[in-house]
């Protein structure tokens, strides 16, 4: 027995929600019959998916032929009384990260889909849920789910619109970079924004009603699509719940470097957020704030030890400086 009911319809590319697909006249006018006949074969597919099974996951890739194989023999060890597969939606690669999938097959319910037509983790993401099941559970190829995530997450999904799993920072990590570790998501959702709760994108599940009604992960948002979309769906009154025994094992980058420019790229996104959502109350870091800021990362900078103590300062120093790029590119003041 399906666990999530939903209404019935389902709207693909802003289209549905009426269970008639596209309209005679639609068709006919400016959508045009080749177009409206694309988007119903899009509905049709995601239909015949969101039938066969209760739950998909979705694995955003680009390039991902050297790690993907963990993250599916993970996979492959799950149970749940529900029905489920994954999807690997392929974002353009140019290695072998489709043969690496195909080869699960014989064990795996698994199927490639084509992301390649706009870049971008948020528009693979959005294109793997439009082909899954009636939940979708996002992971991402360098990670691992533990034992028992799968079940886990199915059946907070049987209870929330939204569920985010468990951060294991240790188990695929070791040396200096467990020891410059972060604690995010290990007891509770995040919040160090301020604003609202959300979890990261890589432990994020969702049924897939939910997901279409909130509009998917928006194109714009880069390195902030779960926290833009895990606010915009508390925001039309869905509800994000934390679930600790559904455990993924997280994988940290391994050059001072990398962690800095992710971490750039992060403090650059949430600059986005605030210019996005500071009408609906989220606050912003005053000059003061960026002043003191800055002074503890000077300091910092000379009480460190050893590499965990650099990581640390980097990633940090990624967030001050990303923030400062993005008050300039988006024309907020967010220090």
């Amino acid at each position: 027995m399906p666990y999530w009911d939903g209404s019935g319809a389902h709207a693909v590319d802003g289209w549905g929600g009426n269970g008639r697909g596209v309209s005679e006249s639609k068709a006919q006018g400016g959508v045009g019959a080749a177009r409206a006949t694309a988007i119903c074969r899009r509905l049709d597919a995601a239909m015949n998916a969101r039938d066969r099974v209760d739950l998909s996951v979705v694995i955003p890739c680009l390039d991902a032929a050297e790690v993907l194989a963990g993250q599916l023999e993970a996979l492959r060890a799950q149970q749940w009384r529900g029905s489920w597969d994954v999807i690997v939606a392929d974002n353009g690669s140019t290695d072998d990260t489709r043969t690496v999938a195909e080869k699960f097959r014989p064990v795996l319910d698994i199927r490639v889909v084509d992301a390649s037509d706009r870049a971008g983790r948020q528009h693979a993401c959005n294109v793997g849920a439009r082909a899954g099941g009636r939940a979708v559970v996002f992971v991402d190829a360098d990670d691992e789910v533990a034992p028992g995530y799968i079940a886990a997450m199915g059946e907070a999904l049987a209870q929330h619109a939204i569920v985010a799993a468990r951060i294991d920072h240790v188990t695929l990590n070791d040396g200096w970079v467990v020891d410059g570790r972060s604690a995010a998501q290990t007891n509770a959702l995040q919040n160090h924004l301020g604003f609202l709760p959300f979890g990261s994108g890589g432990t994020l599940g969702v049924r897939a009603d939910v997901f279409e009604a909130v509009g998917g992960f928006a194109s714009d948002m880069h390195y902030a699509e779960d926290i833009d979309f895990c606010w915009r769906a508390q925001l039309a009154g869905y509800d994000i719940g934390f679930v600790p025994d559904a455990v993924l094992r997280y994988r940290y980058r391994t050059r001072l470097r990398s962690m800095f420019t992710q971490h750039r790229k992060f403090g650059r996104a949430s600059a986005l957020l605030y210019r996005t959502y500071r009408d609906r109350g989220m606050p912003r870091f005053g000059t003061q704030s960026m002043l003191r800021e800055w002074r503890q990362v000077a300091t910092g900078l000379l009480l460190v030890r050893g590499r965990g103590d650099a990581a640390r300062w980097a990633r940090r120093m990624g967030r001050d400086v990303g923030r400062l790029q993005g008050s300039a590119r988006f024309r907020v003041w967010f220090p």
